[in-house]
């Protein structure tokens, strides 16, 4: 039987080891309030702004429950309080990856 999973784990590979981020599931609110935050058109429907890094980035902070393998550069452990110090576009990446560029097989 097929289970719905409370979260997500992604790893970025580094050449030291592997950094793991755990991330809860986000409600579906969460989810859709994202994907309308990404891109922002305008009132008469001919400019698109592409906000998709910043709405990554803020749902990767709001998701993240923990941070293993990844220290700073005095070798303290990263951890949820430290999340400003983990790059953009690792979050950005991860999140993509994780919730926008899935597929799904659907069977008829």
């Amino acid at each position: 039987m097929a289970k719905l999973l409370n979260e997500i784990k992604a790893s970025v590979e580094l050449s030291d080891g592997d950094a793991v981020f755990t991330l809860r599931k986000p409600t579906n609110e969460e989810l859709n309030n994202f994907l309308a935050k990404r891109y922002e058109v305008s009132r008469k429907g001919k400019d698109v702004r592409d906000n998709s890094l910043q709405s990554r980035v803020e749902l990767f902070d709001q998701l993240l429950v923990k941070v293993e393998n990844l220290e700073d550069g005095n070798g303290q452990p990263i951890t949820t309080a430290d999340k400003a110090q983990i790059p953009a576009n690792w979050k950005a990446d991860i999140i993509f990856k994780s919730f926008e560029d899935n597929e799904i097989t659907i069977k008829n």
